[in-house]
């Protein structure tokens, strides 16, 4: 896999196309390019090719959400993991997927404490334009999030 994500044109929101070999990595790609797209800031990490890198992960969180098919398990997985970004002041740089099928996931996401976002705030995780789809063998997502 060349790369995790990539921004997308979109008038008024955020779109994002994110890559994956299997269903796994494609979720652990729309959780870092949901942080990396609005430019967290955390005082302890840098800025390199347009990206915080942290040499720690300091913050951690388990998640499990059950939902009733993989595009909804999709947003309802990356709104819980904003919730718990607005409620701590974190961002989410990776995650550890130990569960996943069509319906559920067992994670940790792993973070760092934030000062606040350097382009935007993502108010949430819409299903316009949702599409996950398999490719030559390889995942795609599309998703959009309301700014």
């Amino acid at each position: 896999m060349v790369k995790d994500f990539e921004s997308l044109s979109h008038t008024a929101d955020i779109k994002i196309r994110v890559y994956g070999d299997t269903l796994e990595e494609l979720f652990r790609h729309a959780l870092i390019g949901m942080f990396q797209t609005v430019g967290p800031q955390a005082p302890d990490c840098v800025v390199r090719d347009g990206r915080l890198v942290c040499m720690q992960l300091p913050q951690h969180h388990s998640v499990e959400v059950e939902s009733l098919d993989y595009e909804s398990l999709l947003v309802d997985f990356l709104s819980h993991a904003l919730y718990l970004s607005d409620v701590h002041n974190e961002a989410y740089l990776d995650v550890v997927i130990e569960q996943l099928t069509p319906t559920f996931i067992k994670a940790s996401l792993h973070g760092v404490k934030i000062t606040g976002f350097e382009v935007v705030e993502i108010k949430a995780v819409t299903y316009h334009d949702l599409e996950i789809k398999q490719i030559n063998g390889a995942w795609q997502a599309i998703i959009v999030f309301d700014i």
